[in-house]
């Protein structure tokens, strides 16, 4: 998962329990078109930037996934995080909306695109890639992801416990989280929401 902007090194991953959270949202709310496939979630905050993947796994294409990258640029101090992380999902999901009424993929962006979404100027792009063949290739090959980037701390933004707290997700040791994508129940974030704008 590469960042929209050449100055976003530094990153903190969004809590594990968001990403637990999208995955169960998604498989509720798509579950027809999703039927047995397996639902993949990560995201992450750099100093001026969130990215939001979410993709769709079906079990009969090995070599195919279905992704949806959202990037939102944001300013420190002024900008609200937790609702960007909310704008970023619901924005996913929409995009997901188009993408099971459509009849291919063809003419999904496979570059940054900007779009307008709920009066914010959001970048999206659609990928095709299996990231667990890329990732294991990128071992093969020697690669390591984020050679150029750090993972950083919460210290610029928030405290992980509030950032949690505000997004409605339950500590750590408070959960029981699936090891798989199991549809187990858990409290939903806000979206997706059918507000998008085509592109």
């Amino acid at each position: 998962m590469q960042p929209r902007l050449s100055s976003s090194r530094k990153w903190t991953a969004i809590p594990k329990e968001l990403t637990v959270q999208i995955k169960t949202v998604f498989k509720q709310s798509f579950q027809q078109h999703i039927g047995k496939g397996t639902v993949l979630a990560d995201g992450r905050i750099y100093p001026e930037e969130i990215l939001i993947s979410v993709g769709i796994k079906q079990p009969d294409q090995k070599l195919k996934e279905s992704h949806w990258l959202v990037s939102i640029g944001y300013a420190r101090g002024k900008d609200d995080v937790i609702k960007l992380l909310n704008t970023a999902v619901d924005a996913a999901g929409s995009l997901f909306e188009q993408l099971f009424t459509s009849e291919n993929d063809y003419d999904f962006p496979r570059a940054w695109t900007e779009v307008d979404f709920e009066g914010r100027k959001i970048y999206v792009q659609y990928s095709t890639v299996n990231e667990e063949l890329e990732a294991a290739a990128d071992k093969i090959l020697g690669v390591a992801e984020g050679d150029d980037l750090a993972k950083g701390e919460w210290e610029d933004l928030e405290d992980a416990e509030t950032i949690k707290r505000r997004l409605g997700v339950a500590d750590a040791g408070e959960v029981d989280l699936p090891d798989e994508d199991e549809d187990t129940p858990a409290p939903q974030p806000t979206g997706p929401r059918s507000k998008s704008k085509k592109h």
